[in-house]
């Protein structure tokens, strides 16, 4: 089977596989592929050209592997691929991971030792120390129908069979009716069900309270029925890193001005020129997190609100810095409940906090899987308490 590769992927693969003691090119293309199909491809993914070279699929993953590739590309895609499916996924998958090694070539500063130790450091999550290789721990999909009740005698429904239109719920009423135990109960049913989930506590609802006996009792009984884990901001971190790199310049650009954008959204007092001040000094950062951005502002001479916001995210410890921080996949393994009772008070940050969890979430994870049977398969649950603070102001 053959295929064109674009322009970029065989300039990569050209220049570095030599650099990194590849045998040859098709050895870092076989690996391109399967860091693919290992992380999985988002579904807006496209291949930039076709301006490279023909290959087929015997020369990057040889006559020994094909079979397992076209089931692994099949699994992936919910279906059995006819020829000209087969050739698509295949191109799509093998692009998307030269793009991946690109950014990983790019992160080890096209240092050959570091590339290979990224590498290395990837493909020893699926062993187990003792040379044996082990199944891997992908984010667990379900696949069956999954159905709620609000009231025990009441009628179930459905949030991801046929005829659901979206995955969106929103609970609203008045102060004190009930609205944050409604949600404790629909993610315990979904957790029964075995969907995952992340809670966003804005309340403290879940907080180990020693002067409240039932609350202390509802709070163990949530948290053993769920397997969730607990967090409570400020006095603990979580182990991720909000803040990415786009290997492509144009790219990054537009990360950097996105995140810039988001910080803005939640902070009324920073002005445009605030807000390019951190764009800037985002866009010139090899591995971006809150500690390196607070250094390269103060170098860049900011003093105003801007340094002040991303000191403020840095000093309270929220996020793991760029070399420590785990993938999402890993951290969203089990269910979570993050407390943000402890910021009191400072709205802003308690809501810019929550709005850079849910960017790194949706652009990280935003994959949606193939419709089985009319059945839409579930990764997790996103619930947002007190929703509102992350609405615009205006109006």
């Amino acid at each position: 089977m053959k295929f064109d590769t674009s322009a970029a992927a065989h300039q990569f693969i050209e220049n570095v596989f030599a650099r990194v003691g590849a045998r040859n090119q098709a050895v870092l293309g076989r690996a391109a592929l399967f860091v693919a199909l290992g992380e999985g491809v988002p579904t807006n993914f496209k291949p930039m050209d076709s301006k490279g070279v023909t290959l087929n699929d015997e020369q990057v993953v040889g006559v020994e592997l094909r079979d397992l590739v076209r089931a692994a590309l099949n699994h992936r895609a919910g279906r059995t691929l006819d020829e000209a499916g087969y050739r698509s996924e295949f191109r799509r998958y093998f692009e998307f991971g030269c793009h991946r090694l690109s950014q990983f070539w790019e992160e080890s500063g096209n240092d050959q030792t570091r590339f290979v130790s990224l590498l290395l450091k990837l493909a020893d999550k699926d062993f187990d120390g003792g040379g044996v290789v082990r199944a891997g721990a992908p984010m667990p999909v379900v696949e069956q129908e999954v159905k709620l009740k609000v009231l025990v005698e009441g009628p179930e429904w459905s949030i991801n069979g046929p005829g659901t239109k979206n995955g969106l719920l929103v609970i609203s009423g008045e102060p004190g009716s009930g609205k944050s135990q409604l949600a404790l109960d629909l993610l315990a049913q979904l957790a029964g069900q075995g969907v995952r989930f992340c809670f966003f506590d804005l309340k403290g609802e879940l907080e180990d309270d020693p002067h409240n006996s039932d609350q202390r009792k509802n709070r163990t009984l949530f948290l053993e029925q769920t397997g969730a884990r607990y967090v409570r901001l400020i006095k603990q971190d979580l182990p991720i890193n909000p803040l990415f790199r786009d290997s492509n310049p144009t790219g990054n650009a537009q990360v950097a001005y996105e995140i810039a954008n988001l910080i803005r959204c939640f902070a009324p007092q920073l002005g445009a020129k605030q807000e390019r001040n951190i764009c800037d000094a985002y866009q010139g950062l090899r591995e971006p997190d809150f500690t390196s951005l607070a250094i390269a502002l103060e170098e860049s001479g900011a003093n105003g609100v801007d340094l002040s916001i991303i000191q403020k995210i840095e000093r309270f410890n929220l996020f793991a810095t760029a070399p420590t921080a785990i993938s999402p996949e890993e951290w969203l393994s089990n269910s979570v409940v993050i407390d943000f009772k402890q910021f009191g008070t400072d709205s802003e940050t308690k809501a810019l906090t929550m709005a850079l969890i849910l960017n790194f979430l949706m652009k990280r994870m935003n994959r949606n899987q193939a419709i089985k049977k009319r059945i839409q398969p579930l990764k997790m649950v996103l619930f947002v308490d007190e929703a509102h603070l992350l609405l615009p102001k205006e109006g």
